[in-house]
């Protein structure tokens, strides 16, 4: 006997001929996100190439416009225009076959004609006009019968989801496994978004190395100025503007500063966390939670001024009868306040990973609640613990404007080994020489400190990430 034949899919036909005004909103925002990372990317390129090669001498406003175009003819032949092609739409006829090269660049002009070149050009670079005029084109589309633009109506086009219109089709069973595959211009799609996504990633990358190249550069310029040698760096002070670049002076104000911080933010923020993980209610963690995760979004200079206002005469003044207002003792204690929602939270994280059943068994064994807290759940969150730690280190280190304002050496400052007197940070001696401070005329390796200091302080916050794996590493325990 023959076998019969096995049914195939058959279309019924229908399309969706409509597009959501907000999938229309969301290549608009698309095109116009695009255009100003051209711009920035371009503007980049421009800076780090200045000085081995020369300006463009063009506007990087038509550098970027000239790579979009770019963009933009490559994938018309495809029916689509680069920001479609991110969301995943496409132009196509009124019968359905794709729009060609041809009926899309004329589509595509028309559009940019309206939407951006009339309010930019004509209207004298109004960016009000491109949001009214695109409101306008909103309003157009959504009483349009067919969901259709002015600029697809003269091109004779229309805009579906996907790269082909959208058909529901009767498919019949499974006969092989090519069956199960994603439709080519399905998985063509999927590949492009990989690439944007693996693209996305890795400019994050691309800009850290930029940044780390160009504060090296600078770095290594200072160190090898005919005017640096390296007793400079043991002087009696960090005066920059006067040749005097002690780095012990640096270091001893943020070892300082660090250590009275994390004084004051360990045993609060881990105390805050046992509480949150182990004793509170639900209606109190409900509560509570959000208010210490609201210290962290205070801004940093609130907390300088909160502790030259609150700190110096409220707890500083009634204990060191001649310490005054500014003091790296209180600009530690600044710090110590916004370093404790870092720990508090990181650690009531991770003694929330800690299984119940662990605890359930220490009660078992008629453990008390604070003995299971201390010896069961501590340990087996002290991984995290101490990553919330080295973390709450690092932010204390790289705290800027508190110390500038509470520690008082936005001048320069004399080698101080006494927390109670003024002093001055890695990062407040950046702050003090790029905002100028500092106006004493002299050294001309000054400004390139600036960036021996970043280096230094990027070396510094690199260790510590090092040491902070290191020790997430040796405690993990998996469950």
């Amino acid at each position: 006997m023959t076998a019969a034949p096995l049914p195939v899919a058959v279309s019924s036909g229908r399309v969706r001929t409509s597009l959501s005004l907000r999938t229309r909103g969301t290549v608009f925002v698309a095109e116009a996100l695009l255009f100003l990372a051209l711009c920035l990317v371009v503007g980049l390129v421009e800076y780090f190439a200045s000085t081995p090669i020369a300006d463009f001498g063009i506007s990087n406003f038509w550098l970027a416009l000239v790579l979009y175009a770019g963009f933009e003819g490559y994938s018309w032949p495809a029916g689509q225009s680069f920001a479609q092609r991110l969301v995943g739409v496409s132009v196509v006829r009124m019968n359905g076959h794709p729009s060609g090269g041809v009926r899309t660049a004329a589509r595509q002009l028309v559009r940019f004609a309206v939407l951006y070149a009339v309010p930019v050009f004509v209207l004298d670079f109004n960016a009000v006009w491109v949001v009214l005029l695109a409101g306008l084109a909103a309003a157009v589309i959504s009483v349009s019968p067919f969901g259709r633009a002015p600029w697809d109506v003269l091109a004779g086009t229309m805009v579906v989801e996907g790269g082909q219109l959208a058909t529901v089709d009767d498919s019949g069973p499974v006969r092989h496994a090519t069956d199960l595959q994603l439709a080519p211009r399905r998985a063509a799609q999927n590949r492009r978004v990989r690439r944007m996504m693996l693209l996305t990633g890795l400019s994050s990358v691309i800009v850290s190395i930029l940044i780390v190249f160009y504060i090296f550069t600078e770095a290594f310029a200072f160190v090898s100025d005919q005017e640096f040698h390296w007793g400079l760096l043991t002087d009696i002070g960090w005066f920059p503007r006067r040749g005097q670049f002690d780095l012990s002076t640096l270091f001893v104000g943020s070892l300082w500063v660090t250590v009275v911080a994390m004084a004051v933010a360990a045993p609060i923020g881990i105390g805050v966390a046992f509480y949150l993980a182990e004793y509170a209610s639900p209606r109190v963690q409900r509560v509570v939670k959000p208010l210490i995760e609201t210290l962290a979004s205070i801004p940093s200079v609130v907390l300088g001024l909160f502790a030259i206002s609150f700190i110096y005469p409220n707890v500083l003044k009634p204990v060191f009868a001649d310490i005054g207002i500014f003091s790296l003792v209180a600009a530690g204690l600044g710090v110590g306040v916004l370093t404790v929602p870092i720990v508090a939270s990181i650690s009531e994280d991770a003694m929330r990973a800690v299984p119940r059943d662990l605890r359930e068994a220490s009660y078992g064994l008629g453990a008390r609640k604070v003995t299971t807290a201390l010896r069961v759940v501590f340990p087996a969150a002290l991984s995290g613990i101490s990553a919330a730690l080295i973390v709450g280190v690092s932010r204390a280190i790289g705290e800027t404007m508190v110390v500038f304002i509470a520690a008082g050496g936005s001048g320069g400052s004399l080698f101080e080994s006494n927390p109670t007197e003024p002093g001055q940070t890695l990062t407040a001696a950046m702050a003090s020489l790029g905002a100028g401070t500092d106006s004493v005329a002299g050294s001309g390796i000054a400004f390139q400190s600036l960036y021996f200091l970043g280096a230094l302080l990027f070396l510094v916050t690199l260790l510590l990430n090092v040491f902070s794996d290191l020790v997430v590493r040796r405690f993990r325990q998996v469950y």
